[in-house]
């Protein structure tokens, strides 16, 4: 007899149904739960509001847990959702990004407008160097 024909309803067996499944402990669940976050963290589109409604629902340690949890990579790309104009130096290493997502979960730092970014200063276009062996003969005639 099957309990369920979904993941969705399977996890809902499992958690109503304790007794058939007593080696299930808790840190097993919160294991799967971070799994599950993770999932959602490193979705496109998340803002510091979705971030603190997923920390709120699922505890700051499975949060924290989630968190931490995340590759340099997924790090490095939440920090650049959440501020896209953030400092290269906060965002530089998977530490130093985790780091600066904690301090926009906190309210520590706002996402910086575009529009107050200074802009770079426009450089005029140099000289290319030559490059010698492009001029030479073998190279031009392959002998």
């Amino acid at each position: 007899m099957s309990l369920s024909n979904t993941g969705r309803e399977a996890l809902s067996a499992i958690l109503s149904n304790e007794s058939l499944f007593p080696r299930i402990k808790d840190a097993d669940l919160s294991t799967v739960a971070s799994k599950l976050a993770r999932k959602q963290v490193t979705a496109a589109g998340l803002t510091r509001a979705d971030l603190l409604d997923l920390k709120a629902a699922l505890g700051e340690v499975v949060f924290e847990k989630t968190l931490d949890g995340l590759s340099p990579h997924h790090i490095k790309l939440l920090a650049r959702r959440l501020d896209k104009n953030a400092p290269e130096i906060e965002v530089n290493t998977g530490s130093s990004a985790l780091a600066y997502v904690r301090q926009i979960l906190n309210g520590e730092v706002t996402e910086t407008p575009a529009a107050h970014a200074e802009p770079e200063p426009v450089q005029a276009p140099s000289e290319p160097k030559k490059n010698k062996y492009l001029g030479r003969k073998a190279f031009r005639t392959g002998r």
